[in-house]
């Protein structure tokens, strides 16, 4: 599988603190550690990424972005160095009016609510707030971006599990008429394996590609493999941190390149979290994704 000299894809963790806990999220497994990203990393980390670009970033991971003190100056950097796509998900619980013009300000190509359900009851049992609160925010937020004329792709999405699934599709027909796409998202494991998904198909096991395209630095630097690696170890040893040694030097390290070796190999026999992840089956599907994703139909 050929491999670039630098990740096409960067998740940047502003921060891993949170404001829910709801049910579904692998958030329970990962260590009890919290923090932010210091500002001056973030800028340090962009300005490398734009002598790369494009990359498509996505300042968001493990938490709820919108609570870093400073999350408008970071992105604000990342659309001043014009480092590529600007990727971010929010619960929408901090939307205030103030910080719907800060992203509307930023230069968001995309822009991901997580809500799981227009029942306020099973809102609440699911996320621990308020359901009207979300729902106005959204669709201030929504209302400005028609008024000031923003082009950002607007998603709305659902993680379906048992408490949800009945109300699926009228979750879907309340969206799309409003938003650019849903999409419905199946459910984590429940066995602490972070990011098993239900296979979808019976395919041979396969390279992932994210190891070869994806990277993801937390808030205080250190690399994980994937989206789907929440404690960023390999066998139990730190991958790497970018902190000292930047990206590029991270990405192209001799243990990196061991995990690819891995994978060519389909030698991932004690290799945590690889080996008891099946999320690498979504490149080889036809759709490129698990679940389903709705578009909103053209006026």
């Amino acid at each position: 599988m050929n491999l670039s000299s630098f990740p096409s894809r960067i998740t940047l963790e502003l921060t891993n603190y949170c404001n829910l806990s709801c049910k579904f999220c692998p958030r329970h497994h990962m260590e009890q550690e919290f923090g932010i990203m210091d500002v001056a990393l973030a800028h340090e980390l962009i300005k490398e990424m734009a002598s790369y670009k494009p990359v498509t970033v996505v300042p968001f991971f493990r938490g709820e972005s919108l609570m870093h003190p400073q999350w408008d100056i970071i992105l604000q950097y990342l659309m001043e160095y014009n480092v590529g796509p600007i990727q971010l998900t929010t619960n929408a619980t901090l939307l205030t009016h103030e910080n719907t013009e800060k992203l509307l300000n930023v230069g968001l190509d995309f822009l991901s609510f997580s809500i799981d359900t227009i029942d306020p009851k099973c809102y609440q049992e699911i996320r621990g707030m308020d359901y009207n609160i979300i729902l106005n925010n959204i669709l201030y937020f929504l209302q400005r971006q028609e008024e000031r004329q923003v082009p950002i792709v607007v998603q709305v999405s659902a993680v379906k599990t048992e408490k949800n699934a009945s109300d699926i599709q009228n979750f879907i027909d309340f969206w799309l008429p409003k938003v650019d796409r849903v999409r419905i998202y199946e459910e984590h494991s429940k066995d602490g394996k972070i990011g098993s998904l239900k296979q979808p198909t019976k395919i041979a096991r396969k390279a992932c590609h994210k190891v070869f395209e994806d990277m993801v630095i937390y808030w205080n630097g250190d690399v994980a493999l994937c989206n789907h690696d929440w404690t960023r170890r390999v066998t139990g040893q730190h991958i790497a941190n970018v902190r000292n040694k930047g990206i590029a030097v991270c990405w192209n390290s001799p243990t990196y390149n061991s995990i690819r070796q891995a994978h060519e190999n389909i030698n991932l026999s004690g290799v945590m979290p690889c080996e008891s992840c099946d999320h690498w089956v979504v490149s080889y599907l036809p759709e490129n994704h698990i679940g389903q994703i709705f578009y909103k139909q053209p006026k």
